[in-house]
């Protein structure tokens, strides 16, 4: 079995001043714009940052995708971002992580799509557990946790901004 799967990341937004460290976390992990080239072609790094491009790696070590996270929001608080590392194999779960500053962040298994697993019964428990909250406070209070409504409709936003 493979200790390494594609790990891709999505800068949206970020301010000028954070650019270096955002761009010296890309590099750490040998991301990149042409990540999609074969094997043994040269990599090449962006001199300035990309919003809304994908850097990715079709080889990072597993777990490198809670260490990239880790260190875009130590330093790179104010930057909106999405990556995901896909499962290792077929029957696994990937890693989702978005984050949007002052929002927070969402993190999720998911498939090699990057799309969020949701659990099923956490999500039945929790509406079992809240039965006099509508549907609207539940999405924003418990549902919050479980699904990420906020962070996800930001993402969505840099994703698909000519959607109102």
């Amino acid at each position: 079995m493979s200790s390494q799967s594609p790990l891709q990341v999505t800068i949206y937004d970020s301010p000028e001043h954070e650019h270096p460290a955002v761009r010296q976390a890309i590099e750490s992990f040998d991301l990149s714009t042409d990540w999609g080239m074969p094997a043994g072609r040269a990599r090449t790094t962006p001199a300035s940052l990309r919003l809304g491009e994908s850097y990715g790696n079709h080889h990072a070590p597993l777990g490198a995708s809670d260490d990239l996270a880790a260190r875009l929001r130590k330093d790179a608080p104010a930057t909106t971002f999405l990556l995901w590392q896909d499962p290792y194999f077929e029957e696994a779960d990937g890693h989702y992580v978005a984050y949007v500053p002052g929002l927070g962040g969402f993190e999720s298994p998911c498939n090699a799509n990057g799309s969020p697993h949701i659990e099923l019964s956490e999500l039945a428990a929790s509406l079992r557990e809240t039965p006099n909250l509508t549907a609207e406070q539940w999405l924003a209070g418990p549902g919050e946790t479980i699904l990420g409504t906020r962070v996800r409709k930001a993402i969505d936003a840099y994703e698909r901004p000519d959607v109102a």
